[in-house]
């Protein structure tokens, strides 16, 4: 096997050189960094990654020790590690105490003598009975565990505030004999768990028994809650595994009554049922993967001190109380896209479930614009749902749908699962409530993942500007990087160009100049309420777009759809989309860039908000059907699965469920995204300002001064005409 040595002489440069070079270390320059590489390469070396950490004084060993492999909840834990770390030179082993502190000891020396990088300890022991040396860091998962280094990490889910709201609902089903399953109360996370619950049951002067049960004794307790003197109306436990043993146990005598059932359980694909209280396990992996990962990074700067993680996200289902079931239709207005695609294929269980017949009409954008203009003029509709733009909200709701009364028991529910960072304009126009978001959408850089962490690459733009290669933080920083990945000014460029434009048609346009404007701090309606573009920010903005199509494709791309597709091709570095054209990007066969994309920002801070509302339209008779609709569209349930199917609708649950944030790696961080997102202005400043009416202004001027009919002085100056005879006339 080729080392260090062979590839510096096979090279012509230094051994330091080399190590630099495969540790991606020092100041080399591209030259050399592609003599080494390419070095390495013809002599087959493969760098030993575990020799490597070994120099370090750490291995690429992770050690999870966790009381049961087959409990649910811990396959998870480490399903979401494994998923984080798999591809960063890791070895991951999951080891087996079943509950026994004697066991877990043993384990506990067999674990270390790897020298682990971490180690990963859902413990039985109630303090470090041993002297565990200091290198190691301990990650501690729910339980804590006293005499540990001072460097370790404990990681939990809110426990007692689970046992709060599990406590709430278990008397709110009218219970009034509870019966609490749980191990040993030493524990930490039962011990909160059992505090959360008393509160609760003696505020409420509820009866309750806690029943420690030892892991080998939880089939046995089954049988004895089921058949206590007394009968409880309801259990509640911390782990699946008693859920199923009680169901068991009532199989064999099923003349005992059940009672109802309250647990925590790991999150699953799908809902066993409204009293499971969820956990995200898989979430809880990723975390702690993450963790590691930083400490890999900040291991010079690390300082020796305790660590506590808290994770909130344990909830409730939230299954809804339909109303009684009615045989009715319905007809709902949407634009094609994925989300209603997602909607139709779950429509046959809603009318199981509530006998309502939902038929949903979907048309392509334009031609939706087309129909809610009549339905606008007319101010009647054949529909009794419809889904508008939200960028036609202003101007076009108030006439088309019914005000939502906000008091209203399932808008409260609905708004309640919706994450905070949606924009009020996506459901009301100066304070009056119309609509709710449904497909809701922010713009996102999308950049090579594989070119923006190559050495060489990075070694040749540094050459090249004397920066660093990193996102872009600003358009102008956006344009130097587009510029050093087109070919026709980097013939070493992996790309044909640095960025994709869309602006073929005026809408389109808009939405790409906008951020650039917002970036500049400008403001499309002055102090006197007026709509100004003619400014010095817009001028810079149209100029710095202009730049930027010198990098981009030539041929103009007419919707975003044809720049996504552009991208997953592999021509271009960069790109700028709203967040619901990444799935195209990813999820099809012929992307060559799944798995090498990153999900950042858009340059300057200040994206554009996009998608679309839903509403109840004015005329309708059916109100009652829209709600239950509604109702069921927007629980987590549906909301999870139309995400899975490829769709977006901006359930809060949503963003804190590791399965999906696997599959859709760019909803992790929108939630930020979208409370940074803009869209026009709703401030009555100026009561005839219709977004769509602006945006088709402000577009065509786009499209003249990229096109090279007018200049950027010309085409504004003609904008601001238009938009003084429209919006600002007396």
């Amino acid at each position: 096997m080729a080392t260090i040595k062979d590839i510096a002489k096979y090279a012509g440069v230094s051994h330091g050189t080399v190590s630099n070079v495969l540790n991606r270390k020092g100041n080399v320059s591209a030259e050399k960094i592609k003599l080494v590489e390419q070095a390495a390469k013809e002599l087959g070396y493969q760098m030993n990654v575990q020799a490597s950490k070994l120099r370090s004084g750490k291995s690429g060993n992770i050690c999870i020790i966790v009381p049961g492999i087959d409990m649910k909840m811990y396959g998870k834990l480490y399903a979401g590690i494994e998923k984080e770390l798999h591809n960063k030179n890791y070895t991951i082993e999951i080891l087996c105490s079943e509950g026994m502190p004697a066991t877990e000891s043993r384990l506990l020396k067999k674990a270390l003598a790897m020298q682990p990088a971490a180690l990963i300890l859902v413990s039985s022991l109630f303090k470090n009975e041993e002297v565990v040396p200091g290198e190691t860091r301990i990650i501690m998962v729910d339980r804590y565990v006293k005499g540990f280094p001072e460097d370790s990490v404990f990681i939990s889910f809110d426990y007692e505030k689970a046992g709060r709201e599990i406590g709430e609902k278990c008397i709110q089903d009218g219970n009034k004999s509870v019966a609490l399953l749980c191990e040993n109360e030493r524990y930490t996370s039962n011990r909160n768990f059992i505090k959360g619950v008393t509160e609760i049951m003696e505020g409420a002067g509820c009866y309750f028994e806690v029943l420690e049960t030892p892991a080998s004794m939880k089939l046995n307790r089954a049988f004895d809650v089921l058949h206590a003197a007394d009968p409880f109306d309801a259990v509640i436990t911390m782990s699946r595994e008693d859920v199923e043993n009680i169901r068991m146990a009532h199989c064999y005598n099923q003349n005992v009554e059940m009672p109802d059932l309250y647990s925590v359980v790991s999150k699953d694909f799908g809902f066993e049922n409204s009293n499971m209280y969820e956990m995200d396990y898989k979430l809880m992996g990723k975390r702690i993967a993450e963790l590691i990962l930083d400490d890999e990074k900040e291991d010079d700067k690390k300082e020796d001190c305790f660590e506590r993680h808290i994770i909130q996200e344990g909830h409730f289902p939230q299954r809804k109380a339909y109303f009684p079931r009615t045989e009715e239709s319905l007809k709902f207005l949407t634009v094609r896209n994925s989300t209603s695609e997602a909607i139709k294929r779950l429509l046959p269980m809603f009318k199981e479930q509530s006998g309502i017949d939902v038929n949903i009409v979907e048309t392509p954008y334009d031609e939706l614009r087309k129909m809610v203009t009549k339905m606008k003029i007319s101010e009647e509709s054949a529909f009794d749902l419809v889904r508008i733009d939200m960028a036609w909200m202003m101007g076009t709701s108030e006439h088309i749908f019914r005000e939502i009364d906000r008091s209203n028991e399932i808008i409260k529910q609905i708004c309640s699962c919706i994450f905070p960072g949606i924009s009020e304009e996506y459901y009301s126009v100066n304070g009056t409530m119309y609509a709710l978001p449904l497909d809701a959408c922010v713009q996102m850089l999308f950049c090579r993942k594989d070119m923006f962490e190559d050495e060489l690459i990075k070694r040749r733009y540094y050459e090249s500007s004397r920066k660093k290669l990193e996102i872009p933080r600003d358009f102008a920083e956006y344009n130097k990087i587009a510029r050093f990945f087109t070919r026709r000014y980097n013939k070493k460029s992996s790309t044909a160009y640095g960025t994709t434009l869309t602006y073929g048609r005026s809408y389109t346009a808009a939405c790409e100049i906008l951020p650039r404007f917002y970036e500049k701090g400008g403001s499309i309606i002055d102090e006197k309420g007026k709509i100004t573009i003619d400014t010095e920010n817009m001028k810079a903005a149209f100029r710095e777009y202009l730049e930027s199509a010198d990098y981009a494709t030539k041929e103009p791309h007419f919707w975003w759809q044809e720049s996504a597709e552009v991208f997953s091709n592999g021509f271009t570095a960069m790109n700028i989309l709203f967040s619901n054209y990444a799935s195209d990007m990813v999820h099809n066969t012929n992307s060559r860039v799944a798995g090498k994309i990153i999900y950042a920002e858009v340059p300057g801070g200040s994206p554009l908000l996009g998608g679309g509302s839903v509403g109840i339209t004015r005329n309708t008779k059916k109100e009652q059907a829209c709600l239950k609709f509604l109702d069921w569209l927007y629980s987590d349930e549906i909301a999870e699965l139309v995400t899975y199917l490829g769709g977006f609708i901006c359930n809060k649950n949503i963003v804190n469920n590791a399965e999906i944030l696997e599959l859709y790696p760019w909803i992790k961080g929108i939630e930020n995204m979208f409370r940074k997102g803009k869209r026009g202005s709703q401030e009555k400043k100026n009561e005839k300002f219709d977004e769509f009416a602006f945006e088709e202004i402000l577009g065509s001027a786009v499209i003249s001064a990229v096109s090279g009919i007018s200049t950027v002085e010309e085409a504004l100056r003609e904008a601001q005409k238009a938009c003084d005879k429209v919006f600002n006339k007396n």
